[in-house]
């Protein structure tokens, strides 16, 4: 079954889990971003996929709001080149969707994913059965 949705939410990257002498935890940020994420997951109840999958990642960063009018204006929609690595967004994520589109991340098997600038920061996520994408025709990976 093809799952495909959009998350109005700001993409953050995963970030190490931090190690003290009493415990181990992940920056607030972070934390923050996988709660608030589950959440939406959670209202939208999802059916966890049994097979292969092959999912597709467009991450839409927010313009920073210190950037002059001009360049912000020349960066809306454009490739996205922060300092946040884009294997660190699609880990943010597919640790969040686990449980709820499928039951384990070694799943999936092929992965596309984009970064870009926008004034609406969000996440479009969709999934489908690898055996489902390779019969459509004309299917942009």
């Amino acid at each position: 079954m093809e799952h495909r949705v959009t998350f109005n939410i700001a993409p953050v990257p995963a970030s190490r889990a931090r190690v003290t002498r009493w415990s181990t935890y992940y920056p607030a940020r972070y934390s923050k971003f996988r709660v608030d994420l589950g959440q939406l997951i959670a209202d939208l109840r999802p059916t966890p996929e049994e097979g292969l999958l092959y999912v597709k990642l467009n991450f839409y960063v927010q313009i920073p709001k210190s950037w002059p009018k001009k360049r912000k204006a020349e960066k809306e929609a454009s490739y996205c080149d922060n300092n946040a690595d884009i294997d660190n967004y699609i880990k943010a994520v597919l640790d969040s969707c686990e449980g709820h589109y499928y039951h384990n991340d070694k799943q999936i098997v092929m992965i596309r994913a984009v970064k870009r600038y926008s004034n609406n920061a969000r996440i479009e996520f969709e999934s489908l059965p690898i055996e489902d994408m390779f019969f459509r025709k004309n299917y942009c990976l």
